[in-house]
């Protein structure tokens, strides 16, 4: 703990050394003192005591509240990645999840395309579909097709009757997705967004209200595992089913609600041309 302490120190005096008085509106000195942030200036950019800022820097201070720890990383400026480590290093702890939606890192929108010709998409923490490539259009459904507000993995499953013409094992994948919903929404600051939009959907699908009633587990996102999918154009009466093999790449800043979910091709796997609408909806 001393050690953090210590680290903590020197990690803001560093970060406030390196923003100037103009970065954050202040007028310029009169005198020859340098032109970085003091104590002082801290202490008036947070509202917070310059004996606080001091008694902070020295590993005085234990376990500073939420507020001040926002109010100096508000004020030096400090990205995402700073900002957990000013909570890692002042309470041995991660920052609490950002309120409302975060806009996602743009490479992971081009990670997306990248991944080509294995179906992939970037989900933020409710399961919206923020992008996909053209392969996930294809294998599974393309998103921006369907209606604002409705571009959720959660309404495609449970509201298109397609998502069963697409999975094998729909009732297995749903089951399973329902229980990563109800342990998400317990741990997550905006659980209460996704339970409204769980609400919602119990009363618009029958197999929502039916898997989410009788449900108890509670999952959270692991490892890479096998999914059966019924090959593009062949969602019909036939068998053609491919075995892809879903994993998750999640950024690393705390807090970030962003994923990437690709669905690798088996090795040596031909992906079909281009098809029409999907025979079983079309039936």
């Amino acid at each position: 703990m001393h050690e953090s302490r210590e680290l903590l120190g020197q990690f803001l005096r560093e970060r406030r050394a390196r923003i100037t008085l103009s970065q954050v509106g202040l007028p310029p000195r009169r005198s020859r003192r340098r032109d970085s942030l003091t104590q002082e200036d801290l202490a008036y950019l947070t509202g917070y005591s310059i004996r606080t800022i001091s008694a902070l820097e020295q590993g005085a201070e234990h376990r500073p509240t939420a507020e001040l720890l926002e109010a100096i990383a508000s004020a030096l400026q400090l990205g995402q990645d700073e900002r957990s480590i000013l909570w890692y290093l002042a309470n041995g702890t991660p920052p609490p999840e950002p309120d409302g939606a975060v806009e996602p890192d743009p490479a992971l929108h081009r990670l997306v395309s990248a991944l080509e010709p294995h179906p992939a998409y970037v989900t933020d923490g409710l399961w919206n579909v923020q992008s996909q490539n053209s392969a996930f259009a294809r294998w599974i459904c393309d998103f921006t097709a369907m209606p604002e507000g409705e571009r959720t993995i959660l309404h495609w499953f449970f509201l298109h009757e397609h998502s069963k013409h697409v999975m094998v094992e729909w009732e297995r994948e749903a089951t399973a997705l329902m229980s990563l919903v109800r342990g998400r929404a317990m741990r997550s600051r905006r659980g209460h967004e996704l339970m409204a939009v769980v609400d919602d959907l119990r009363e618009r699908s029958p197999d929502a209200e039916r898997l989410w009633a009788g449900g108890t587990e509670l999952l959270v996102q692991g490892p890479s595992r096998p999914m059966i999918f019924r090959e593009p154009g062949h969602t019909g009466a036939d068998d053609r089913h491919v075995q892809l093999t879903i994993t998750t790449l999640a950024p690393v800043r705390a807090g970030e609600g962003h994923r990437i979910l690709a669905f690798l091709l088996p090795e040596g796997y031909s992906a079909p041309p281009e098809s029409g609408r999907c025979p079983a909806c079309r039936g």
